[in-house]
């Protein structure tokens, strides 16, 4: 019988747009979260029709990531308190779907929707 090696050469890498489509799916899970502000689009992007993913920031350095992302909050709810289960989704979605460790989460309340 022959063994099963188990570290495989080679490397692993996470791209940036998965963060961002995990941080999107994070946002959208927080009661009190109209959307994410869309992002104002390039001209590539208006023509090829590519998906506005939102205004979603991602700097990702070695293992560690900073998220920025603007949201628009539903009326009748807190304000900081919707930003800060946001924030807490978001850092837990990351790490663990991606091992990758969050540093920070800055979320910017950009409008709120009635």
């Amino acid at each position: 019988m022959s063994e099963i090696k188990k570290n495989i050469p080679g490397t692993l890498r996470i791209s940036e747009d998965v963060i961002t489509t995990i941080v999107k799916n994070a946002v959208h899970e927080v009661e009190g979260v109209y959307s994410v502000l869309p992002a104002k689009k390039s001209i590539k992007q208006f023509f090829l029709k590519e998906e506005n993913n939102g205004d979603i920031g991602i700097v990702l350095n070695d293992d560690v990531v900073e998220i920025s992302v603007k949201i628009i909050v539903k009326g009748g709810f807190k304000a900081v308190q919707v930003a800060e289960e946001v924030q807490s989704s978001i850092k837990n979605s990351v790490q663990s779907m991606t091992g990758i460790t969050v540093s920070r989460v800055n979320v910017i309340v950009a409008d709120v929707m009635f």
